[in-house]
């Protein structure tokens, strides 16, 4: 499994506009849409790992970004009101910045945390542990909710082809 296969099969199946018709828990069908941003990069994913050296990004998240520089996936029925965001690079150093003085963030979570992205409409987050990726470990996707912070066993790469197999839903929960 590669990020540049599993965004291969799933751009095969979409349909003009970006669009796709999916089948949620209950029986529910959507038309969803997915939105891409130009592809990001070598010299700004450099500069961003010069900038912090305690924050790693994992591999595979840097392959997503350099097919799309941040994305919204799921977008149901493309209104931006449900749908998992990736971030952009930009957004993950803001919040490293914003991190520094934010007394929330600092009780919360955990200094070598980066947030990579966001389910919109649930107000839930995702963040990867940065020390887990520079130490070679597999299990570095951290998701919180309100009021609940779960460590996912799997990788970038694991978890965003079984987020496309599960059509959007937040399988991870079941």
């Amino acid at each position: 499994m590669s990020i540049e296969l599993t965004l291969t099969s799933l751009m095969k199946r979409l349909e003009q506009k970006n669009r796709l018709t999916v089948q949620m828990e209950n029986g529910e069908i959507l038309n969803v849409t997915f939105d891409w941003n130009s592809p990001i990069s070598n010299q700004e994913l450099e500069t961003f790992s010069l900038k912090n050296p305690h924050h790693v990004l994992p591999k595979a998240l840097c392959s997503f970004l350099k097919h799309s520089h941040g994305a919204k996936l799921f977008n149901n029925e493309g209104l931006g009101l449900d749908y998992f965001e990736i971030y952009t690079i930009h957004e993950m150093q803001n919040y490293i910045d914003e991190y520094k003085t934010n007394i929330y963030y600092q009780g919360a979570y955990d200094k070598s945390w980066v947030m990579i992205g966001a389910y919109r409409g649930y107000g839930d987050y995702m963040f990867i542990d940065s020390q887990k990726v520079a130490n070679g470990e597999e299990d570095y996707l951290i998701y919180v909710q309100v009021g609940d912070i779960q460590r996912l066993p799997m990788n970038f790469e694991t978890w965003l082809d079984r987020f496309i197999v599960a059509q959007g839903a937040r399988y991870w929960l079941w």
